[in-house]
């Protein structure tokens, strides 16, 4: 098959879902696909391009967030050229303006449109006032793209109306912009039971019928760091091998719920007196929590890693204890496959988020409190048995969730969508 893989976010970008393209792309092709990537430019003049098989839209970047990518086209002239390459299926990974584009031209050219869930974009627009903004454009934009009835442009309109002198509904209008775009794709792929109960909830509210299957995204275990790497990075951190180390990796993000992480360290140390915070990755909220950590009573058993190489990242998960993932907005947390990989017990507060996680399997659920975040990590610090079986547990939930085997199951989503025309959408 020629797949179009349309996502918001791509290089230079760094995170979850342009991982998740790269997985995607590669596998694919290793699966006899080819996969052309239609992603914003890292400006607003797309300067020549080394890789034909990625196509860039004019961008503003920086808006809400650093990584923020706005982009700018006209989808008649980019129709055209996206027509000229023949493509047997369009997908997108994110819901903002390009995979809405890749609605439009899955419509205007009558071929199969599979969704990809993976950004619960009602939860960070409570972070991000530049992305609570930009859903109004979004809603605007939507019946170009999709087919919609006049009771569905009515109700999406009336959800920005001013109710009893406050101002517009966001939350409900993104909810339901989520719903129509969904709606209008013949299948939705979701990456965890978490974001299938939210989107089967959000069906239910808006009398839509989604087509959803969940297929998490597939991830491979890091290389292995040699011996000596793992002990410079705690010798870097001025740990030695008597220190419990608990580790956090992603972005450092306001979203993520770090500020849990922070609040953690004091009751921990407490339990736990050589006990260390390790939080490895950067973003634009790493300032507000290292001015939180310096004020903690734990602020010399806080460290910042920043963000790390694949290979001292594979070190920097060799040298933990227990992993620790608070997040509450993620729809899948391929941080979590890693560290499974990797062989460490979890501990987390939103359970359904990865296959990578069976409570009492291979981590325990806290909930959202630092005192409950402390007494489960403590507990696992505490019991070298109890951690040496988690993690034997952790490797074999993350083989059976790898690249190959998972994209093997998406690309057999995509052939039954593009062959059975029963399956597919009314246009």
């Amino acid at each position: 098959m020629r797949i179009g893989l349309f996502t918001d976010s791509y290089r230079p970008a760094s995170n979850g879902v342009v991982y998740t393209v790269e997985i995607l792309r590669r596998r694919l092709t290793e699966l006899g696909h080819e996969v052309f990537i239609f992603a914003p430019a890292a400006g607003f003049r797309p300067g020549p391009s080394d890789d034909d098989h990625v196509i860039r839209f004019p961008a503003i970047t920086g808006l809400g967030f650093s990584e923020a990518q706005l982009s700018l086209f006209f989808p008649p002239r980019l129709l055209r050229r996206i027509a000229r390459l023949d493509l047997d299926l369009v997908t997108f990974l994110s819901p903002g303006q390009v995979g809405l584009m890749s609605a439009y031209v899955a419509r205007k050219t009558d071929l199969p449109l599979v969704g990809q869930h993976t950004t619960d974009l009602c939860q960070y627009a409570r972070s991000y006032r530049g992305l609570t903004l930009g859903s109004g454009l979004l809603n605007l934009m939507l019946p170009f793209a999709v087919h919609l009835s006049s009771a569905q442009r009515r109700r999406l309109v009336k959800t920005y109306l001013p109710q009893s002198g406050q101002g517009g509904r966001t939350g409900e209008a993104i909810a339901l912009y989520l719903t129509l775009l969904y709606a209008a794709c013949d299948a939705t792929i979701v990456l965890s039971r978490k974001s299938a109960r939210q989107l089967s909830e959000l069906a239910q509210r808006w009398e839509a019928d989604l087509r959803l299957r969940v297929i998490p995204t597939g991830v491979d275990p890091l290389p292995t760091a040699p011996a000596a790497a793992v002990r410079d990075f705690r010798t870097g951190l001025g740990l030695t091998d008597q220190d419990e180390v608990v580790t956090y990796v992603g972005r450092l993000a306001e979203e993520k719920n770090l500020d849990r992480l922070i609040e953690m360290a004091g009751p921990l140390v407490r339990r736990r007196p050589r006990a260390h915070l390790v939080l490895v990755g950067d973003f634009d909220y790493r300032a507000k929590l290292e001015a939180a950590a310096a004020l903690s009573p734990a602020a010399e058993s806080i460290h910042f890693a920043g963000r790390l190489p694949r290979l001292q990242l594979s070190a920097a998960y060799q040298a933990a204890d227990v992993f620790v993932f608070p997040s509450l907005t993620d729809t899948q947390g391929l941080v979590l496959n890693e560290a499974a990989h990797t062989g460490l017990p979890i501990v987390l507060i939103d359970t359904e988020v990865s296959a990578c996680f069976e409570a009492g399997g291979n981590g325990l659920a806290a909930r959202d409190q630092a005192f409950d975040l402390a007494r489960q990590t403590a507990r696992l610090l505490g019991d070298p048995a109890l951690r040496a079986r988690m993690g034997r547990r952790s490797r074999q939930l993350a083989a059976a969730c790898g690249e190959l085997a998972q994209t093997a199951a998406m690309a057999e989503l995509y052939q039954e969508v593009r062959l059975d025309p029963g399956t597919r959408r009314a246009a």
